[in-house]
């Protein structure tokens, strides 16, 4: 693992940025941009240190150490993703990675920016670079919080995550902030979507993979078995499987 960091245009925030993975020889692998779990308002990089060591044989994966909630807040941080994805198609032949099959992925609060970030890069596009997929695991998707699964928690930490992260309730709708309320969803990047069949995102999260498949995008969704840590953590027992789902993805 190395370090870098990339400056954030409107406020010149250092965004720290941890790279797993390296170039083996001549053959440029793949890349794989990665957000953190937790909600808007919490969580750290180093939660997503696992999963990136896991995934790091097939991908180099950068690790967005994204500012939360409510330090910065829609819509600058899906501009620090963007960023982010810009900071890569200018330094792809560093890192030594194939600028063609570059993939975003996330957990929970990083799901959504990972699901965003596929929407803008195809909306704005960047010209050096492919997206090839987009990774989703129990992504927060939409701030209304309709599904069935949320209203049947009595745990709801992303009320408040929610609140932190959107400060303006005429922005809860909107795509950039909820993807699941998004009527154009043609033309994004294949996904992957992996749910927890107790989790409380789990309906909206399947919710966007049926519209997605809908709108003619490849989707594969998989559901898992519930346990406490997030997915992305190595003590989760499904933690092998969802690596194994990934690699698969990437491979595809």
């Amino acid at each position: 693992m190395w370090s870098t960091s990339f400056e954030y245009s409107k406020t010149r925030q250092a965004i720290a940025l941890q790279v797993f993975g390296k170039r083996e020889g001549k053959r440029r692998q793949p890349v794989l941009i990665y957000f953190h779990g937790g909600l808007f308002n919490c969580g750290k990089v180093e939660d997503a240190y696992a999963m990136a060591n896991a995934l790091s044989g097939q991908a180099v994966v950068v690790c967005v150490d994204y500012p939360l909630a409510p330090c910065m807040h829609f819509p600058d941080t899906i501009e620090v993703a963007y960023e982010c994805l810009a900071w890569l198609g200018q330094h792809a032949q560093q890192l030594g990675v194939d600028a063609k099959k570059v993939f975003v992925a996330g957990e929970q609060a990083g799901g959504n920016l990972a699901a965003v970030l596929a929407m803008l890069f195809r909306d704005r596009g960047i010209p050096s670079l492919q997206l090839s997929g987009q990774i989703l695991i129990n992504p927060m998707l939409d701030a209304l919080q309709t599904s069935k699964s949320m209203g049947a928690s009595s745990d709801t930490p992303c009320r408040r995550a929610w609140a932190d992260y959107i400060h303006s309730h005429s922005n809860a709708t909107h795509p950039y902030a909820s993807p699941v309320n998004s009527c154009r969803l043609a033309g994004l990047a294949p996904a992957l979507v992996i749910t927890s069949h107790q989790h409380p995102l789990r309906d909206e999260a399947e919710a966007y993979a049926a519209k997605l498949l809908l709108a003619g995008v490849p989707v594969q969704v998989q559901r898992l078995q519930d346990s406490a840590p997030q997915l992305s953590a190595d003590q989760h027992p499904s933690f092998a499987s969802v690596c194994q789902l990934i690699r698969h993805f990437m491979a595809d």
